[in-house]
Order: C-alpha cells, then sequence, then structure tokens
C-alpha cells in the first residue's frame, strides 16, 4: 500500500501532542513529510524528537500547494480553520482541522461546500466523547437502556487550568474563549451520544469573571490586559424532539467536579448514569430502578478506550481505506453554530431560534 503524504500546519501544542505523537504510529500507512509554522524552531525540534525528516515550510499555502502532499492537518489558531482548510481542498488535499471547525456557522458551511466539491475527506478534532466512560454510555444508549432520554448535563468545570500560552485570552486571534476550547467538546458530547444534531434552540450566557485572578493556574499565568474573551459560559440546548441538553464549560472556576475531563450526566426514563472519577473518565455510575427500589452502582468497563488514539486511528483508516472518520464534518459544522448561538443569545439576552 502507498502511504499517504501528510502536511501539519501549526507545530505548536496540539499540533505536537495530539497530531504528530499519533501519527507516528502509523508509520506504515502515513508519512509526515511536511511541517508549517511560522517559527521554524518548532519544525525543527519536531524533527528531531519524532524522527522526521519533513520539510519544512513557513508558507501554508505553499505546502498545500506542494504535489508531494496529500493530507493535510490545520493545527493553527480557530479563525485560520477556514481559510486554510478551504485553499487544502482547492489543492486537493484530504483536510483535518482542529476544533472548532470554524469561528462561524457561515465559514463551517463555506468549507462543507469545498470539500463536496474537493471530493476529499475531512474531520474535526472532538475525540473526548472517545474516553472509555463515555462509549459505555453510548452502548447503554444504543441497547436502549435509558429508555427514552430526555435531558443530558455536559460539564466541563475547570478550577485552575486556563491556558495562559498561545493566543487563547485574544478574541482576534484566537476567535473566542473557552467555547472556542473546551466547548464543542462539551456541546458535541450529548448531541454525539444520542445520535442527535437536530438543534430547535440555544439560550446561553457567558461570564469574564476570572480574568484579573491568575494567581495559581496550572498552566502559568495570564496578563489580565490582554484577556477579552469568556473564561465560562452555560447554555440550554433544546433538540427538536425535545430533549435538553445543558452545557457548561469554564476555564477558572471556584468549584470541583468529580472527576477530571467532561462530565455527562444522562436522564433516561429507564435508568439514568455519570461519569465518576478517580479515573480520566473511565468510570460510570448508573442509577435505575430494581424490584421497586432505586439503586446505584458505579461501573469501570472492561473496555477501555484512548480518545487520541481511536480519533486519529479512524482518521488513518478514512484516507487509506476511505472509510468516515470518527467524527463528521457536519457534526463539527453543527456545533460551531451552536457556539455562535450561545453568543449571540449570551449578548441579547434572547433564546436564538433555529430554522
Amino acid at each position: 500500500m502507498t502511504k499517504k503524504r501528510i502536511g501539519i500546519i501549526g507545530v505548536g501544542e496540539i499540533g505536537t501532542i495530539k497530531h504528530l505523537t499519533q501519527l507516528v504510529k502509523h508509520s506504515e500507512e502515513v508519512e509526515i513529510v511536511a511541517l508549517c509554522d511560522i517559527l521554524t524552531e518548532r519544525c525543527e525540534k519536531a524533527n528531531k524528537d519524532f524522527g522526521l525528516n519533513a520539510k519544512i515550510y513557513t508558507d501554508y499555502k505553499e505546502m498545500c500547494a506542494a504535489e508531494d502532499i496529500d493530507v493535510v492537518h490545520v493545527c493553527t489558531p480557530n479563525p485560520l480553520h477556514c481559510e486554510m482548510t478551504i485553499y487544502a481542498f482547492e489543492h486537493g488535499k484530504d483536510v483535518y482541522c482542529e476544533k472548532p471547525l470554524a469561528c462561524t456557522y457561515a465559514d463551517a458551511q463555506k468549507m462543507l461546500e469545498a470539500q463536496k466539491k474537493a471530493g476529499k475527506k475531512l474531520t474535526s478534532g472532538t475525540q473526548w466523547r472517545y474516553n472509555t466512560a463515555p462509549m459505555e454510555m453510548k452502548r447503554m444508549y444504543e441497547a436502549g437502556e435509558f429508555g427514552d432520554v430526555y435531558y443530558i448535563r455536559s460539564s466541563q468545570l475547570r478550577p485552575n487550568r486556563l491556558p495562559a500560552y498561545g493566543v487563547y485570552t485574544n478574541k482576534e486571534l484566537n476567535g473566542g474563549g473557552v467555547l472556542m476550547d473546551g466547548g464543542p467538546h462539551s456541546i458535541d458530547l450529548p448531541m454525539w451520544l444520542t445520535d442527535n444534531y437536530e438543534v430547535a434552540s440555544v439560550r446561553g450566557v457567558t461570564f469574564d469573571k476570572m480574568k484579573n485572578f491568575p494567581e495559581g493556574n496550572q498552566l502559568g499565568p495570564w496578563d489580565p490586559n490582554n484577556f477579552d474573551v469568556e473564561d465560562t459560559a452555560m447554555a440550554m440546548i433544546t433538540m427538536k424532539n425535545g430533549a435538553m441538553f445543558y452545557v457548561e464549560t469554564a476555564w477558572r472556576t471556584n468549584m470541583q467536579q468529580e472527576a477530571p475531563g467532561i462530565i455527562c450526566s444522562v436522564a433516561g426514563t429507564l435508568a439514568g448514569a455519570d461519569m465518576v472519577g478517580p479515573g480520566f473518565e473511565d468510570s460510570v455510575r448508573i442509577t435505575k430502578m430494581v424490584n421497586g427500589e432505586l439503586k446505584t452502582e458505579i461501573t469501570s468497563p472492561e473496555a477501555k478506550y484512548d480518545m487520541w488514539d481511536y480519533d486519529m486511528t479512524k482518521w488513518v483508516d478514512c484516507i487509506t481505506k476511505g472509510t468516515d472518520p470518527a467524527v463528521l464534518p457536519e457534526q463539527a459544522a453543527v456545533v460551531t453554530r451552536v457556539i455562535e448561538a450561545i453568543y449571540k443569545s449570551a449578548e441579547t439576552g434572547e433564546t436564538v431560534v433555529f430554522d
């Protein structure tokens, strides 16, 4: 089998710890032949650290136009996702674009149109759904063990993990705050879990209450004067079938969750479940009626999943075998639409109704 040749745009945190780390595991199917970053030292370090001999670019257009590249990974700040993805499609590449797919729904639609015109593959990085606990809850849902699911709470409240590095706190450069970071995962998870991306309306609020309290942050201090994004957001997402998803996400809040990562709680007519610690989304607490009494048990499924490994393996299969990626681009576009609606609702104080 001829290896797929991959070029990566953006060799920062996510491009390194996720994309490079996972792709080198698939050396029989893919080869990383190009790295692009305005900071060439990042590319040089990646070549050294991962044992690569990739060509280094500073101009993404030059890299995308190269005939010896089949696939492009876009790991850049969010406002650049749309233009880079479309340019890659125009030059015949498959594209893995990091989350969020785009900063606006209009841009997300442009990306889907460009993909369709190019006849290429596209995915985005909401891989948190592929941890052990979410996968077990997905199995339970598909088996009908929850009954009629009418409410899901998806929560990611970090007590002190605001990404102070990069451009996360700059709206112009990042497109927004926590809604552009943890938000896509928290919004996607309940929709993926129930295979329901049919949104009826969104009501949301955002806060920037913690920007003046950088002390003790696990990911370093930040400059409050360079902080014009939300650090916390909540939203009520009502689906067309009547189900309601409540989403809350925060970088910095004086609250604690029972387990790290995203905590998803499901309420159904036959049973409910949520995720508990001490592991990283690996245990499920199930509550249901048994012989007329309400019982609760905690289970740690035997089948274990690593979200990044699962996601990238599916993507490699997608580009080499023509299968679907783990995250469908149409799903990612809906997530972008919901994010946009939360911002609009927070600004106007009104519910945003979808057509």
